[in-house]
């Protein structure tokens, strides 16, 4: 099983991985299931919370999403990383500050649209 990270960043393996499993109509907890670990593994993975499962795990979870191999989803990762922009970036990281930074983000970004 792959480490827990102490920073959160949501990796192109990542959200990959993600939108794999959600293509196949699965949830954390039936993906979880069928490859043999929790439903938290899943959300930590996607959530840039653990590192991304390598090797014959990572072989696992893309049998279950899809069938597809490593080299396929290692050109799915490099094009998400082209093609993800800063919007993306905000999206998927405003969550993860505390409630003062959002806070803080949020004058700040009134701030810079009232001077349009």
């Amino acid at each position: 099983m792959s480490k827990r990270t102490e920073k959160v960043i949501i990796s192109p393996e990542g959200r990959i991985l993600k939108k794999l499993r959600e293509k196949h109509g699965l949830s954390m907890k039936e993906a979880g299931k069928a490859l043999g670990v929790s439903d938290s593994y899943i959300s930590q993975i996607e959530n840039g919370r653990a590192n991304c499962p390598t090797g014959d795990r990572l072989k696992q979870f893309l049998e279950l999403y899809g069938k597809i191999g490593v080299k396929y989803f290692n050109e799915l990762c490099r094009d998400w990383e082209k093609e993800s922009t800063d919007e993306d970036f905000i999206r998927d990281n405003v969550s993860k500050l505390s409630r003062d930074n959002q806070k803080l983000l949020k004058a700040m970004m009134e701030t810079m649209l009232a001077r349009k």
